[in-house]
Order: structure tokens, then sequence, then C-alpha cells
């Protein structure tokens, strides 16, 4: 709940992104508020994870995955995902959460995530994304591809073998 009114202003917002491709970074900026602290007054670590999403919401207003997504009856589904820390975000600082894809499989999209303050890094993520669909399934990375009318250039085809490694 305490996501509420971020979630609400991006949903509100979107509308005005400039459109990107695939292949682009997504920058979406944010400050830590109040809610977002632990007990030791930093950025509790799974609030990270909650912060992600917006990045990855923006991404996929901005690249067309969503409206394609919208039309079709798909979904997004986090699969797994990993985080690195090397700063703390504390009260009130304002970060950037770069947002790109790194590569696919055909049935996984993965996206890696920086968090940016003050032009240091904070912290990097990377999310194992599935798509499915209402009726039941898994759709295809390159069904996606083929609906939204783009190409990406997949740099990293071992990270799918990378993973299912780490779940072993």
């Amino acid at each position: 709940m305490h996501m509420i009114w971020r979630t609400l202003w991006i949903f509100f917002i979107k509308r005005f992104f400039k459109k990107t491709t695939l292949n682009d970074v997504t920058e979406y900026s944010m400050r830590v508020l109040p809610t977002d602290l632990d007990l030791l007054f930093h950025v509790n670590n799974g609030i990270y994870f909650s912060l992600m999403d917006f990045g990855r919401w923006n991404m996929v207003f901005r690249n067309g995955v969503f409206d394609a997504c919208s039309r079709r009856g798909w979904y997004g589904v986090v699969a797994g995902e990993s985080i690195t820390f090397r700063k703390s975000l504390k009260l009130w600082d304002k970060f950037t959460l770069q947002t790109r894809i790194v590569g696919h499989d055909e049935k996984n999209i993965f996206i890696q995530q920086k968090f940016i303050c003050r032009g240091d890094l904070m912290a990097t993520g990377l999310v194992r994304v599935r798509l499915l669909r209402k009726e039941g399934g898994s759709v295809t990375t390159q069904e996606i591809f083929k609906e939204i009318n783009a190409s990406f250039d997949n740099n990293k085809t071992d990270l799918s073998e990378e993973w299912r490694a780490l779940e072993t």
C-alpha cells in the first residue's frame, strides 16, 4: 500500500513519456521517501525490488510492450530477481533508475536495473521476466518482438544458462 501514490503517478504521466526502442536504456527519477526506510534509516533491501517495478513500467510504457500486452491479453511476471548493493540510499536522496534489456531466451527477458545517485552506482539488479497469457501458457519472446514490430540485439544469450545454474 505504501507504493500506491507512486503507482498512480506513473500511470497518470505515462502518456507524456518519450517513445524508445527495445535496445534503449530508459531512466526514471525518484526520491527516497520516509516509507522507504528501515530502522537504520536507509532504504530497506526489499523496497529496492518494489522501486525496480517503476523502472520496468517506465520502460514498457515507452517501448510499446505495455500497449501490445494490453491488446493481446498478456501480462508480465517476475520469474526471478537478484540485487547487489554498493552504497545506501538515504532519506530524500534523489536517484535515477536506469533500466535496460540485456538479453532473452525463448521465454524470458533479462533486464538490468541500476540505481544512480549523485553520479554514484548505489545498487544493480537483474530481473528475469516472463510474459503469460490470461488464458494460460507463456508468450515467447519472438511473439513479443513480432507484436511490437521490433527486434532486439541479443548480446547475452548465456544469461538463461547462468540463471538456471543459480537455481539448482
